[in-house]
C-alpha cells in the first residue's frame, strides 16, 4: 500500500508538471489527483522539490530497464550503436509522459543537481561509443562536450519527432534519423 501510493503521487505529479509546469503546479492539486490529503504528499516527500528529483530518479531508473529490454545483441558496431540509438527512441515512444517530464526536467535548474549522475550512463555509453567511431580531427575530437548535446538533441528530436506525428511504421524513420546522425558525425 505505501509503494502504491508513492507512485501514485509520483504518477500524478508528474503529469500535472508536464501539464503546467513546477511553479504552477500547487501540492494540494497533486494530492488531490493522486487521492491522498496534502499532509499524506508530505510524508512521503518532504518538499516539492524532493518530489521533482523523485520522479526524475523513478523515470531515469524505469528508462534504463525499458532500455536493456529493447537492446538487441549485434555482431558489427554500427548495428550496436544503432541498437542502443532505437532502444532510447522506443523508450520514449512507448512511455511520453516520462519522455514529457524528462525535457522539462532537463531543461529546469533542477538539472544542474544532476549533472554528471550515474543513471544517466545508458546515454552517456550510446554517446562515447559514437564518438570512439568517427574519424578523429573533426569537431567530434576538438570539443566532445558539444558533440555529445548535439548527439542527445538528435535523440530528443527524433522522439519527439515519433510523438508528434502520425508515423505507421516507425522503424524505417529511425534507421533513417541514426543514418541522418551517423553521416553528420562521419569524417569524409
Amino acid at each position: 500500500m505505501i509503494a502504491e501510493k508513492r507512485l501514485r503521487i509520483i504518477d500524478a505529479a508528474m503529469k500535472l508538471f508536464n501539464e503546467f509546469g513546477y511553479h504552477g503546479t500547487p501540492t494540494s492539486k497533486i494530492a488531490k489527483r493522486a487521492r491522498v490529503s496534502v499532509g499524506t504528499l508530505f510524508n512521503y516527500f518532504a518538499t516539492k522539490e524532493e518530489l521533482i528529483e523523485a520522479i526524475y530518479i523513478h523515470i531515469k531508473l524505469h528508462s534504463k530497464m525499458s532500455f536493456l529490454e529493447h537492446l538487441e545483441p549485434q555482431d558489427t558496431e554500427i548495428d550496436s550503436l544503432f541498437s542502443m540509438w532505437r532502444a532510447i527512441i522506443m523508450w520514449g515512444v512507448e512511455n511520453p509522459e516520462e519522455f514529457k517530464y524528462l525535457e522539462l526536467f532537463c531543461h529546469s535548474p533542477f538539472r544542474s543537481t544532476y549533472r554528471t549522475e550515474k543513471s544517466l550512463e545508458a546515454y552517456k555509453v550510446f554517446q562515447e561509443e559514437i564518438l570512439k567511431k568517427v574519424t578523429p580531427d573533426t569537431v567530434c575530437d576538438n570539443y566532445p562536450d558539444y558533440v555529445l548535446r548535439y548527439i542527445d538533441n538528435a535523440l530528443h528530436a527524433a522522439t519527439r519527432f515519433l510523438l508528434q506525428n502520425d508515423i505507421d511504421d516507425v522503424e524505417p524513420f529511425i534507421r533513417s534519423a541514426f543514418e541522418m546522425l551517423w553521416n553528420g558525425l562521419a569524417h569524409r
